[in-house]
């Protein structure tokens, strides 16, 4: 089955949720979280140092899952990163509505 989550159940302990990391950046600042929010985990690396795992209790869950929309919040890139295009397609995007507004209007 495909996954496209970067989160999945532990394979030999029901009662875990392990979060892998292929970036240490990523890892380190999950696990900074995690410690800043009191919750309980294991790591280990695997795969000569590219792949960091983290297991987390069920019960932590939603706290975990917090901790792991930050990181992914942090490290984001930007889907247009040249500032003038980015707010040449707001612009563009907001005359068309207002265009298809007027539009409705008239009709």
């Amino acid at each position: 089955m495909l996954n496209i989550t970067n989160y999945s159940d532990h394979p030999t302990r029901p009662g875990f949720t392990v979060f892998k990391f292929h970036k240490i950046e990523r890892a380190l600042y999950f696990e900074e979280l995690l410690k800043k929010d009191d919750i309980w985990y294991e790591s280990s690396t695997e795969e000569n140092n590219t792949t960091h795992l983290y297991g987390v209790r069920k019960g932590d869950f939603k706290k975990a899952m917090n901790a792991n929309y930050l990181v992914s919040a942090k490290f984001r890139k930007k889907i247009i990163p040249n500032v003038y295009f980015r707010w040449s397609v707001i612009i563009l995007a907001a005359v068309v509505i207002a265009l298809a507004i007027i539009g409705a209007i008239k009709t």
